[in-house]
Order: C-alpha cells, then sequence, then structure tokens
C-alpha cells in the first residue's frame, strides 16, 4: 500500500503512469522502492481516491493519511516520509549514516 497525492491527473492516470515508468532508470535511481514494488505487479496498481484537500493543506491531508494507516497496522513501506517531512525511523537511519560519514571525513583529515 502506498499514500500519495496528485494534482494534474487522476488518480487512475497516476497510477498509470508509475506503472509505465517501473523499468526506467532514472526513475530507479530516484526510487529504487518504488520501482522494485511495481515490478512485482501482475498490471497498474489499484488506485483509490482518499479525499480532496486544498494546494496549501495537501502535505498536511497526506501526513494524517499515512500516519492513521500506519496506527491501523498497515506497513507503508514506500511512504519514507510523512506528508513532506521524513518519518522518525529515517530520520534516525538517516542521522546514523551522516555521523558514520562525519567520522570518516575527520579521520581522513587528521591523517
Amino acid at each position: 500500500m502506498y499514500v500519495g497525492i496528485t494534482v494534474r491527473e487522476t488518480v487512475d492516470s497516476r497510477a498509470y503512469t508509475h506503472w509505465a515508468r517501473r523499468f526506467d532508470p532514472q526513475i530507479e535511481r530516484w526510487n529504487p522502492g518504488l520501482t522494485a514494488w511495481l515490478r512485482t505487479l501482475d498490471g497498474p496498481p489499484r488506485a483509490t481516491f482518499i479525499c480532496e484537500a486544498s494546494y496549501d493543506q495537501r502535505h498536511a491531508v497526506e501526513a494524517a493519511a499515512v500516519l492513521a494507516y500506519r496506527q491501523a497496522g498497515y506497513l507503508l513501506p514506500l511512504n519514507v516520509r510523512v506528508g513532506q517531512y521524513w518519518s522518525k525511523d529515517s530520520r534516525a537511519r538517516i542521522a546514523a549514516g551522516m555521523k558514520r560519514y562525519r567520522a570518516r571525513q575527520r579521520a581522513s583529515a587528521s591523517a
């Protein structure tokens, strides 16, 4: 399951666009989890309209939906961010990687 927003396309055409680009190398670099998931499907993913939101509230509404689905027990492996913000788990993984990177930089600078 994946929760997302779309502005200029219908829900079904958005899902089909993702499906059609599942072998695009640029999309794979940008979102390898999405392309890997799409390649496991026999056809375009089923898309469902949840609600309409104003442009200014789109990220807040998406975040609320992601959190509600997670609290209901759904795994959302493709939703690494909540709205436009990274989840606590993702922030922790990013921070750990940055700490290792900075430690290596300091070690090489002092060598």
